[in-house]
């Protein structure tokens, strides 16, 4: 029977039909890969049947890709059949056509594994996010070792590709194809295209097409990114979430009377945060040294039985106020640069230091600049990177201090040279000033970033079993050794020491908003001043300056979205990761929404519960919602109409 139906079936069919065959094995072979690979340790005693449904909705999405994938060589294989006396051009670019979006597909689900190790997520347009440093970008990737084995895979599989794709759209017409009868071209063509439809839907429904929040099986973090597909994730993303134009909220008042009640402002209702800051104290002109550490999550630092890499930071927290509830912006540096500089939290899919330039914002810089102090920016790399001199420069900070500095042997990888030549380096440029001014500084470190080069000329020997582990008891060894050669210096015991996270890493068991991407510590060291302790207020990156500006009695108008955590309590404190919302409340709840995947949790965040409450106490998950989106819309505002544009 199938034998006989199958002599009538035009050539485009059958090829059309063993190409999406190819596909789809492909992306199904490439969820395997994911599944072996990323699988955490808690999945070997998960619910098997879950996991088996995860796989049975990546039938879905592979088929939603695999479809779209096959939309041009289909039309190019018809017009050959219907042309085929006239020519054999389609059939040739049908063939081209086909390899090139089979090898696009093969190179994102490539690049897929390093990003989600990153991430936590697959590849989305967030990618594009560093397209003004490309070459920056491509270094990375390639100063990377591990990432050569996907690389080669790649190679490997579109030479692969290349030989089965001419095998099957390049074989000649068998005699019963060339003798098919237009009629039959035809029915076919009105028979195939409901199944294109339904490929192209990936459900019968008519409500609603596949999305990535039917990838939601569960509460696990890695069972929910089973099913989803990297090709599906980027050109949805690209194709479909738009940034649409600012258009100011009708209720952007309600907004901001909301963010003036949570700062504390009282008075008649203005479109400001702005208050200002009167101490009765003198003002104490201390130095300032603020180390903003890469990737440093606090889940490093050995909380909640995670491995401890970092004694010296664990030592020098015992000697200093260490904020063990403080949260970073975003999961990106620029996202912990601006907010921590700027005192604004992260805004949704925006790149702030490029962006928002349009007049300088109230930092430490600027008003310590009227204090006649001298101010820097030391970083590992080119500081040209991610706009990171011309952001600071504008924001009150003079001299740049980077790689550019040292002798280029020095630099050991994309990321420039290893931190504690460039903490020396500071060191040096401080004392040769000769000036007798008070200075600010802030250091941006790299080493504890991929692609994770260890300097070979230092005593120190990292012993851990990972790479990543063991830049970051690098990473930890230099700020010991940075601590060390500052005690030497005349100016030690009149400096204000801050250490935080730039943001975290994603760690496996911190929900699908990792919590490990946001928790980072917050270090004050003040010698002879402040009283070793451990503050558990909750705090966020733009407390940096108003804290910082307590401790220095400094008189100014805070125009931010923080507040000095050494003495003020947040009620809660909200954050962003690209198309996620996260709020932790004081008391122990965490809020987040997944708005790509249209999903919202409630968790117990304490001891990391992975209950979700969001139905039990509904009333608590609105509460967060409504505070984190209107503390979001108030900033955003006050942004676009003061530091960008409407």
């Amino acid at each position: 029977m199938f034998a006989k139906i199958k002599q009538y079936l035009p050539r485009f069919i059958k090829v059309t039909f063993n190409l999406f065959l190819l596909e789809f094995v492909l992306l199904s072979l490439c969820r395997l890969v994911f599944y072996y690979k990323f699988k955490t340790i808690d999945i070997e005693h998960f619910d098997a049947t879950v996991i088996l449904e995860a796989f049975r909705m990546g039938i879905s999405f592979d088929l939603v890709a695999s479809t779209y994938a096959l939309l041009l060589p289909f039309l190019l294989l018809l017009l050959n059949d219907l042309f085929a006396r006239k020519t054999k051009a389609f059939n040739q670019m049908a063939f081209v056509s086909a390899l090139i979006i089979f090898c696009l597909y093969a190179f994102i689900s490539m690049a897929d594994f390093p990003y989600f190790k990153q991430f936590g997520t697959h590849l989305n347009k967030q990618a594009f996010l560093w397209a003004a440093s490309p070459s920056y970008v491509f270094k990375l990737i390639i100063g990377d070792f591990s990432y050569y084995s996907y690389f080669f895979a790649f190679l490997l599989l579109a030479y692969s590709l290349y030989k089965l794709i001419r095998l099957i759209a390049l074989r000649p017409a068998t005699a019963e194809e060339k003798n098919v009868k237009p009629i039959w071209i035809f029915l076919s063509l009105i028979l195939f295209v409901p199944f294109l439809i339904f490929g192209a839907r990936g459900r019968l429904s008519s409500k609603s097409t596949t999305h990535e929040g039917m990838a939601i099986v569960s509460d696990n973090l890695f069972v929910n990114q089973i099913a989803l597909n990297p090709n599906f994730t980027m050109f949805r993303s690209l194709l479909f979430q738009k940034i649409k134009p600012y258009k100011i909220p009708d209720d952007v008042g309600r907004s901001l009377a909301f963010a003036r009640a949570y700062l504390g402002l009282e008075g008649n209702f203005e479109k400001s945060i702005t208050r200002k800051v009167k101490v009765d104290s003198v003002f104490r002109p201390y130095n300032i040294i603020v180390v903003c550490m890469e990737s440093m999550s606090m889940y490093k630092t050995g909380i909640h039985g995670r491995e401890n890499l970092t004694p010296n930071l664990n030592q020098l927290s015992k000697e200093s106020v260490l904020f063990d509830r403080f949260f970073s912006s975003g999961i990106h540096t620029f996202n912990g640069l601006f907010s921590t500089v700027s005192g604004f939290p992260g805004m949704l899919t925006e790149h702030a230091l490029r962006r928002y330039t349009k007049r300088p914002f109230s930092t430490l810089g600027n008003l310590l600049l009227k204090k006649n102090y001298q101010t820097y920016l030391a970083v590992t790399h080119d500081p040209v990177f991610d706009n990171m001199e011309g952001f600071f420069k504008l924001n009150g900070y003079n001299q740049v201090i980077s790689s550019n500095d040292l002798p280029g042997k020095k630099s050991i990888g994309v990321t420039g040279v290893p931190d504690h030549e460039l903490y020396h380096l500071l060191i040096s440029k401080l004392n040769a000033s000769g000036k007798a001014q008070p200075f600010l500084a802030f250091v941006m470190t790299g080493s504890d970033h991929g692609p994770w080069l260890i300097p070979e000329d230092i005593a120190f020997k990292p012993t851990a079993e990972t790479k990543e582990k063991r830049s970051t008891q690098y990473a930890d060894w230099a700020i010991g050794e940075f601590m060390k050669e500052a005690k030497k210096q005349s100016w030690y015991d009149n400096t204000l020491f801050v250490f935080l996270g730039d943001h975290g890493y994603s760690i496996e068991g911190t929900y699908e908003m990792p919590l490990s991407y946001h928790h980072v510590p917050l270090i004050l060291h003040k010698p002879n001043t402040l009283k070793p302790s451990i503050n558990h207020h909750l705090g966020y990156q733009p407390d940096v300056l108003s804290t910082v500006a307590g401790v220095l009695n400094l008189d100014y108008e805070n125009s931010t979205f923080g507040m000095n955590i050494l003495n003020e309590r947040h009620p809660f404190v909200y954050f962003t990761a690209d198309d996620k919302i996260g709020c932790v409340s004081d008391d122990g709840y965490f809020f987040y929404e997944l708005m790509t995947q249209k999903t919202k949790r409630l968790r117990k965040y304490m001891e990391l519960d992975q209950k979700d409450y969001y139905s039990l106490n509904k009333a608590k998950a609105d509460s967060l919602e409504t505070s984190a989106k209107k503390m979001l819309d108030a900033a955003e505002f006050i942004i676009r109409r003061d530091y960008f544009a409407y």
